[in-house]
């Protein structure tokens, strides 16, 4: 079950711990922005589900093998959904723009200590 969150992104804290080790490992230094419903008030969504997935955008232009990587360890891992990560300047414009203004940057100031 999703716990409340004083924070805007729908995870556990084991799930955020994970993720944000993955990140740290493969992405060091690399600005990583979540997206899409597990986004507290993100536009158009029909809210978190258990199930739902995890979008991540990731800034600049990182190695294909660091983001390979990175993929096939989140696609290994224990999290119970799927992360999708895509690179920012690949997306529509329009959508860079929505993920610049609602996303929400990890790791966060608090990232490891709220849900």
């Amino acid at each position: 079950m999703l716990e409340a969150s004083p924070t805007p992104i729908h995870l556990q804290p084991a799930h955020r711990a994970l993720l944000l080790a993955l990140l740290a490992r493969h992405l060091p230094g690399v600005t990583v922005r979540v997206f899409g419903s597990r986004v507290a008030d993100w536009p158009a969504s029909r809210g978190v589900k258990p199930y739902s997935d995890l979008d991540l955008a990731v800034t600049g232009r990182p190695a294909d093998l660091a983001l390979a990587a990175l993929r096939a360890d989140l696609e290994d891992s224990d999290l119970p959904w799927r992360v999708d990560v895509c690179v920012l300047d690949d997306l529509p414009a329009p959508l860079q723009e929505l993920i610049a203004v609602q996303g929400v940057v990890l790791p966060g100031p608090d990232a490891q200590n709220n849900s």
